[in-house]
């Protein structure tokens, strides 16, 4: 396959590929935020995003000059999406974990469905709306397994957890926007300004409002727990941000973000996995829901657009 041919895969492919990456690091992400803190997690993996994408635009030269309302909305974006609602996030992984935080993503395809309509005249057909329902039976019945488990539906997890939903959101529909403004960009040029935007907030929040040690911390890590967590940053930030924002800035906002709920599912499997453990038959449900979403997204949406 030439390079020229990756950018003909379909969205939902790019987006499918995002999920599966973020869904194993989200694990990471979950660990690493209990045993030191989430600002220090999202700091570190914001920069080793940001130190990732620069390197790439440099050693590929990848870089067309964005326009300043380009720059603003990206660094806007970043600065809400990967530095406050990263927080957020995993703020409520730490509570709830995060197979049952990612669950709480099942309410963006219709926030962003909607958006698109009216902000970039994406139609929304009933194949796309059944698609999502889809989507949203594998999304809940993982979840109603975790409540079967917990008992409890932790409200102040699932707060901090909408919070990060509605700001990822926003961070997205902006994100969009700024593709739109400046014909060409990439998705690495993008995603180094998102990223920048967040390294900058960080920056500001480790001088006024809270010191964030993240060289200090790193070092004394064990070797084998550095390792673990640049494998989690890279595949969960710099790889997912680069598959995600390749699928959103040639897919519509709704399908593709349909398609990236489904991560509990894939959290599950990797946590059975972990624990050397057969998936339990509503893993296999919900399988079954995302398969049948999957293949309207393919066959049908795509026709009916």
């Amino acid at each position: 396959m030439k390079i020229d041919d990756f950018f003909t895969i379909p969205p939902l492919f790019w987006a499918l590929a995002a999920t599966i990456c973020f869904s194993y690091s989200s694990t990471i992400f979950t660990e690493f935020s209990r045993s030191i803190t989430p600002q220090w997690m999202n700091a570190f993996k914001a920069t080793v995003a940001l130190v990732l994408f620069g390197s790439t635009c440099l050693i590929f030269n990848i870089w067309l000059p964005p326009n300043t309302n380009t720059v603003i909305l990206l660094l806007l974006s970043g600065l809400l999406g990967l530095m406050i609602g990263d927080m957020y996030m995993l703020q409520a992984m730490k509570e709830l974990g995060a197979a049952r935080m990612l669950m709480i993503f099942g309410l963006q395809p219709f926030f962003l469905g909607i958006s698109a309509k009216y902000l970039f005249q994406q139609h929304f057909s009933a194949w796309n709306f059944l698609g999502v329902i889809m989507m949203l039976g594998c999304l809940y019945t993982i979840s109603f397994e975790s409540y079967r488990k917990n008992g409890s539906w932790q409200i102040k997890g699932l707060t901090f957890g909408l919070i990060a939903v509605i700001l990822d959101g926003l961070g997205i529909l902006l994100t969009r926007t700024g593709f739109e403004s400046t014909q060409g960009i990439t998705s690495l040029q993008v995603n180094l300004i998102r990223c920048t935007g967040a390294c900058l907030g960080f920056y500001f929040y480790h001088l006024f409002i809270q010191k964030i040690p993240l060289k200090p911390i790193f070092s004394e890590l064990t070797l084998p727990k550095k390792t673990k967590l640049l494998i989690g940053s890279i595949g969960g930030t710099y790889l997912s941000l680069m598959l995600y924002l390749t699928a959103i800035s040639k897919g519509q906002l709704s399908v593709v973000s349909s398609v990236t709920v489904t991560g509990p599912m894939f959290a599950q499997l990797f946590e059975c996995i972990q624990n050397k453990k057969l998936p339990s038959k509503i893993i296999f449900l919900s399988f079954f829901f995302f398969s049948i979403g999957f293949w309207i997204f393919i066959f049908k949406a795509g026709q009916a657009n």
